[in-house]
Order: C-alpha cells, then structure tokens, then sequence
C-alpha cells in the first residue's frame, strides 16, 4: 500500500533539478551543476530513441517498478508519464520521491564500420547525438516492453567539460540479473577508470531511497 503525499509541480522540480551537483568538485575545489543553465523539458518520448548505459537490470527492481505502477494506477497516477514529482509513503511510514526518468541529450564522437553495407569507410569518425538515460532505466525498460511513450526530462545543453560518466549502449545489450554484476566490463562501458567524478548527485533530490524512516528520522 502506497499513499501519495503530495504532487511536486514541473516548475518546482525543474528548480530542484537545477540544483544537483557532480560528486566530484572541479579543480579549483568549486561544486559543479551541471544542470543549472541547461534547457529542462519534460517530454513525451519513444523509449526507443533512448539509449541505454547499462547491461544489466536487476529483476527484483524491475518488479518493484511494475508493482508501484499498479498501486499508483489505481490511486490515477502513472509512474511511466508522470507530469512532475510524486511523494509518496508506504506502510512502514518510509517517504519515497519519485520523479521521470531523466535523459541527457549528449554529443559523442562514433567510429563508423558499415557492417550492414558494402562499402568501407576505414574507421571513420564523426560526431552524433545521442539521448541517454542517465536514471530511470528500468521504467524506461518497462515502458518499452508495454509499448508506452514515457515522460521524461530531457536535459540538453550540457557542457562538454560534464560528459555523462558512461557511454551509449543497445537495448539487445541489456539483460536481466538477479544481482548486480561484479566487473566493470559487465556492467557499462565506462567512459573514464575515474568515472565517479562525472556522476550527478541524486540524492540531493531524495529519490531512489526512502527520504526517512517510520519515526521520522533521516536516513543516513
């Protein structure tokens, strides 16, 4: 059983977007936003133009997702369209924010192979757009398999100096697991050894984990 706490407004959660820093700051020791300046829409898009960064979803996950949908459904709200943020709380008292997936519309440079074609192009390289997830993957792969154009944010504008910490992969790329894989080669293609400095910090948005527990204390 979940209840619905309250609605977060598009313009309010566009304001608390615009608050998330990096975890690492930049070498001067500054916080970095990467979000601040950046256009923020929330659309409707195919989960197919999306790209995934991950090879791996977690099955127990991926059933919570569906099960939240259901109850929320029933109460007229659709995790997969979503038109702001939701606070919600559940029976152990624990207040979960939940948000749409966020996409980040990125510029990478790809090598080109023609391996559907007949001519060569020797490895040549040229620069693409690309819309990736940066969170919500598994209601973005849910959405696909039930055939619903998800809301998402849709971050462009994004400096080069704060690339997304992983590349773009496929959706044939992506499998379920019952836990997390153990290797970096298992899980993304990582785009630095040091990638940890290029992740957004959530947290300052409270979702992903429940915001306190039943007595009201925050969680750590």
């Amino acid at each position: 059983m979940v209840e619905v706490v309250r609605e977060i407004s598009w313009s309010e959660l566009e304001e608390m977007l615009r608050t998330v820093p990096m975890k690492a700051p930049d070498a001067q020791g500054n916080t970095i936003f990467p979000y601040q300046t950046a256009p923020i829409e929330l659309r409707r898009v195919d989960a197919e133009e999306l790209n995934p960064t991950t090879f791996y979803l977690i099955k127990s996950h991926l059933e919570f997702q569906k099960q939240l949908r259901e109850a929320l459904l029933a109460k007229g709200y659709d995790t997969l369209q979503l038109k702001g943020g939701l606070e919600i709380v559940n029976d152990a008292g624990e207040q979960w924010r939940i948000i749409p997936p966020v996409v980040e519309v990125m510029h990478e440079r790809i090598v080109h192979r023609n391996e559907r074609g007949d001519i060569s192009y020797d490895d040549k390289k040229t620069d693409v757009t690309v819309h990736i997830i940066n969170d919500g993957a598994h209601r973005v792969y849910l959405a696909r398999s039930l055939g619903i154009k998800p809301n998402v944010v849709h971050v462009t504008g994004i400096s080069a100096e704060t690339p997304f910490y992983a590349l773009p992969n496929g959706w044939d790329d992506v499998k379920l697991f019952d836990a997390t894989p153990k290797t970096m080669e298992e899980k993304k293609f990582y785009r630095r050894k040091d990638s940890y400095a290029l992740y957004r910090d959530f947290s300052v948005l409270s979702v992903g984990a429940p915001r306190n527990t039943g007595d009201g204390t925050q969680v750590k």
